[in-house]
């Protein structure tokens, strides 16, 4: 059942996760500066990681099962929670500052909400919906003045890169849900890296794509790569494990934590620097998420 009130654990585990979501994105940025074709980055760090994780579940003995609730867990989640996401991330990883690519983080816990509303899992909360509004208000801020972005015409691509936000909230979602709950983390993490893996594996024989296999001489590129399956196995075990404390609500919080750590990362690593517009949207996203995740919860208790 999921926790009601966060243990120390728990809270460490989301302070974890967070840092390891936006390390992903900073990640991506280092890949594609050292000149990594980012199909091949998706489908390695997804290969190696999910490789590691299933050897270290067979040698624990917590191998699971092929049947069809683990295989619709897999296929699921290695879609919404890697493949997609991470593509597309890296695609944009030179078009967008890491420390933007982060704002869509913010988003996901409201999505979370917009998107049980709209399934009629969640009740209509006034204040919850003023939440998805501050969202809202918080994207606009961000796309529509021309002075709020480091460069013209960069609004397309960071609409495009609120994408992946609408995918983990859809995955978070089916995780709760669907996740086969005698199945540990451990292997869930290794199955929906594996998955990821194939479904990129079909995009690269489809398209032709080099596999570039850490062709040349090692530098920032293989590296970032194989920092990214040690981070992916991190990242994706405690998805499912927080899920399974915590529930959905509860694990949607871990973006206040990837928000601040990913800018931090794009100012610190890349030298990123946000406009004021930016650290206003900052704000009202913050405030969505607060009123999202916690006052929901107080009107609960009143009901």
């Amino acid at each position: 059942m999921p926790a009601t009130r966060p243990s120390p654990l728990l809270i460490g585990m989301l302070f974890a996760l967070g840092v390891s979501f936006a390390l992903a994105i900073s990640l991506n940025r280092f890949a594609a500066d050292g000149g990594v074709p980012f199909l091949p980055y998706v489908f390695w760090q997804s290969l190696g990681g999910g490789g590691a994780l299933l050897l270290l579940a067979a040698a624990l003995r917590r191998l699971p099962p092929i049947d069809f609730p683990h295989i619709r867990i897999f296929l699921s989640t290695g879609a919404l929670n890697l493949s997609f996401p991470y593509m597309l991330l890296a695609y944009l990883a030179h078009k967008v500052p890491a420390s933007l690519l982060t704002l869509g983080l913010a988003l996901v816990p409201v999505m979370i909400y917009a998107l049980a509303l709209t399934l009629r899992q969640e009740r209509f909360h006034s204040l919850r919906f003023g939440g998805i509004l501050l969202g809202l208000a918080g994207i606009l801020l961000v796309l529509v003045p021309q002075a709020s972005l480091p460069a013209p015409g960069m609004a397309g691509w960071v609409a495009l890169g609120l994408l992946p936000s609408l995918s983990y909230a859809v995955n978070a979602v089916l995780v709760a849900r669907w996740r086969p709950q005698e199945t540990g983390s451990l292997p869930l993490a290794g199955g929906l890296m594996l998955a990821s893996a194939g479904y990129v594996l079909i995009v690269m024989a489809a398209t032709g794509e080099d596999w570039w296999a850490f062709g040349g001489s090692f530098d920032i590129g293989h590296w970032a790569t194989i920092a990214a399956m040690a981070n992916n196995c991190v990242s994706f075990y405690l998805v499912f494990e927080v899920i399974r404390r915590a529930g959905p609500v509860i694990f949607s919080t871990v973006n206040y934590v990837a928000t601040l750590s990913g800018m931090g990362f794009g100012m610190w690593f890349f030298g990123d620097a946000p406009s004021a517009y930016i650290w206003g949207a900052v704000v009202l996203m913050f405030a969505g998420l607060f009123l999202v995740t916690t006052t929901g919860r107080r009107e609960d208790k009143e009901d």
